[in-house]
């Protein structure tokens, strides 16, 4: 199975309305081709939960968790392997809250990528979404688990009355509020050209899936990530605004990449500052 080359670039940004941000990104992409081929590149994004109960600490200690937790697992089952690190972020942020003095949780959504050959794994809980660009079309590979979109699926409302119901920030699922947390995985096969998109809510209600292809498509990589979040701020940047975009191209990995990512060390709480 071959390893293909890939471009990815991350932003995350505070908006326009919000005071800090709860949003965060991370990934990891190992330099040696040994553990490429066994682990593959990880790419998540969490969206805090909690406001003034520390969503920002939350969203940054699963993704350095979930990253970490990943990487010193073993076995074939990589989709299990994800899986088991975002339960693991689960456990340690709800066994935080539950010495938490104001008795206020915080918690996170969490999206992730996981690449590995033509292997494409995605790992969701909450409404943080994962999108695959092929050609000229896009799909949502994530489903919402959110109130709103249970509204949807049930006839209830529609997706245009969804943007502006009063519930539309409403929740069903995140990583850090419960004992435990049900983590939905999708696989999907990739092709060279590809796409994939993982977003904030602050994105995906105000950009369309049509400029996501078209701002994909139109820019590298870098400059992409800045446009759609520069699209998202002048449409009024409501909420923190966060993007990861990673490109698949059509040529192999012959070999170590030099100056890849390294990987996060083990996140103590004591070093995650609430802003």
């Amino acid at each position: 199975m071959p390893e293909w080359v890939v471009e990815s670039s991350q932003l995350s940004d505070v908006g326009q309305k919000r005071r800090h941000n709860e949003d965060y990104v991370g990934l990891y992409e190992p330099h040696r081709i040994a553990d490429l081929e066994a682990h593959g590149r990880l790419y998540v994004l969490a969206d805090g939960v909690g406001g003034a109960a520390a969503g920002d600490v939350a969203s940054q200690y699963a993704v350095s968790r979930i990253l970490h937790a990943y990487y010193h697992s073993a076995g074939d089952d990589l989709g299990t392997r994800l899986r088991l690190a975002i339960e693991e972020a689960n456990a340690e942020i709800y066994a935080r809250n539950l010495d938490r003095p104001d008795n206020r949780e915080m918690a996170t959504t969490v999206v992730a990528a996981l690449i590995r050959g033509d292997d494409l794994i995605v790992a969701n809980v909450g409404d943080s979404r994962a999108y695959l660009i092929r050609g000229e079309g896009i799909e949502q590979v994530t489903e919402d688990h959110s109130l709103v979109a249970e509204m949807i699926s049930d006839g209830a409302i529609t997706a245009e009355q969804a943007a502006t119901h009063p519930y539309r920030n409403v929740i069903l699922r995140s990583v850090g509020a419960y004992e435990t947390v049900q983590v939905d995985l999708f696989v999907r096969q990739l092709a060279p050209d590809d796409i994939i998109i993982l977003c904030s809510d602050g994105l995906t209600r105000l950009v369309s899936n049509r400029e996501l292809v078209d701002i994909g498509r139109a820019y590298p990589h870098a400059e992409a990530v800045r446009q759609l979040v520069a699209l998202a701020n002048e449409r009024g940047g409501e909420d923190n605004i966060s993007v990861s975009l990673t490109y698949v191209s059509g040529d192999q990995v012959q070999g170590d990449i030099p100056g890849a990512g390294r990987l996060p060390e083990m996140p103590h709480w004591e070093d995650l500052q609430h802003t």
